[in-house]
C-alpha cells in the first residue's frame, strides 16, 4: 500500500499539465492532493484522471482513476484525492456550503484485502487576525473531534496540516499553543507520525519561504494497526526544487 500526498498550491492550467505529468508515472496507488479549488488547472486534474484510460490521449491505459473532489460553494481551497483502486464511502465531515467543506477529504479503499480509510486534510493557514486565527483553531477542533469518535483499524491521515512538532528546529515565535497542541492530539489518540517513527532526529521540511527558512507542514500519521507495517516514509523534495509546486511532496509505503 503506498500513498503520496502533495500540496499542489492551486495550479494554473500550464503548471497542473506538468503536475499530471509527474502524477501518472508514480507508483502510489492513492494521492491526495491538497490546496485545490474550483480552478481551470484543479478541474482539468480532476476530468484528466476521471478519464484516464478511455480516452485516445491516454492509450488505452490498462489503469483506471477514481476521484473524489468536494468542490466549494464559497471559493474555499481544499482536497482532491485520486486514487488506482476504486473508492467507496467519500464524504466530507463538513456540509457543503460550510467553509471548510472541501478541507476534510475522506474515503475507504481496499488493498492486500484489507480496508484502509485515507483522510486528508489541508488545515487553513492564517495570519494574525482574529478571524483568520479562529478559523483555523475550529476546524482543528472540528477535525479532532470527528477523529476521537473513529473506531477503525487501518487509517492514514495525511496533507498539509499547517503546523509544526513542539521539536520542530528551527523553533519560531509565530505559532500558538493550540497550534502545536493539534499536531500532538494524533500521538494522543493513538497516530503515529510515520517520517518521524522512521527518522527521529532528522530536519527535514516540506515547505521552504522567501527567507530560506524551513517548516515541516506535510504530514502523514497512521493508527496505531499499521505501525508495525512501515517500511517508508519520506519527503519528495523534486516537486519543490523543479518548481512544481511550492512544496515537497511526501509518500508512504505499508507492507502487508
Amino acid at each position: 500500500m503506498k500513498i503520496l500526498t502533495l500540496n499542489i498550491g492551486n495550479p494554473s492550467l500550464e503548471r497542473a499539465i506538468k503536475q499530471i505529468k509527474w502524477l501518472e508515472q508514480r507508483e502510489e496507488s492513492v494521492f491526495v492532493l491538497t490546496e485545490t479549488k474550483n480552478s481551470e488547472g484543479c478541474e482539468y486534474i480532476e476530468k484528466y484522471f476521471k478519464e484516464y484510460g478511455y480516452n485516445l490521449f491516454t492509450m488505452n491505459s490498462e489503469i483506471k482513476y477514481d476521484v473524489y473532489y468536494p468542490k466549494s460553494e464559497t471559493g474555499d481551497l481544499g482536497v482532491m484525492i485520486i486514487s488506482k483502486l476504486p473508492i467507496n464511502n467519500a464524504y466530507s465531515i463538513f456540509n457543503q456550503s460550510s467553509l471548510y467543506y472541501t478541507r476534510f477529504a475522506g474515503c475507504d479503499v481496499m488493498s492486500a484485502g484489507q480496508l484502509f480509510r485515507i483522510i486528508g486534510l489541508y488545515v487553513p493557514s492564517r495570519d494574525r487576525s482574529t478571524e483568520k486565527v479562529e478559523r483555523k483553531k475550529q476546524f482543528c477542533v472540528d477535525v479532532a473531534n470527528h477523529i476521537k469518535k473513529l473506531n477503525l483499524s487501518n487509517v492514514v491521515i495525511c496533507g498539509d496540516l499547517n503546523v509544526l512538532e513542539r521539536s520542530h528546529e528551527p523553533k519560531y515565535s509565530t505559532f500558538f499553543k493550540w497550534e502545536y497542541s493539534f499536531y500532538d492530539f494524533f500521538e494522543k489518540n493513538g497516530y503515529t507520525d510515520a517520517f518521524r517513527y522512521l527518522c527521529p532526529n532528522v530536519n527535514e521540511y516540506s515547505w521552504v519561504g522567501r527567507t530560506n527558512d524551513g517548516y515541516r507542514y506535510d504530514h502523514i500519521f497512521v493508527s496505531r494497526e499499521l505501525v508495525s507495517n512501515i517500511i517508508n516514509c519520506q519527503y519528495l523534495h523534486e516537486t519543490r526544487k523543479d518548481k512544481l509546486t511550492d512544496h515537497s511532496g511526501m509518500k508512504l509505503e505499508l507492507k502487508f
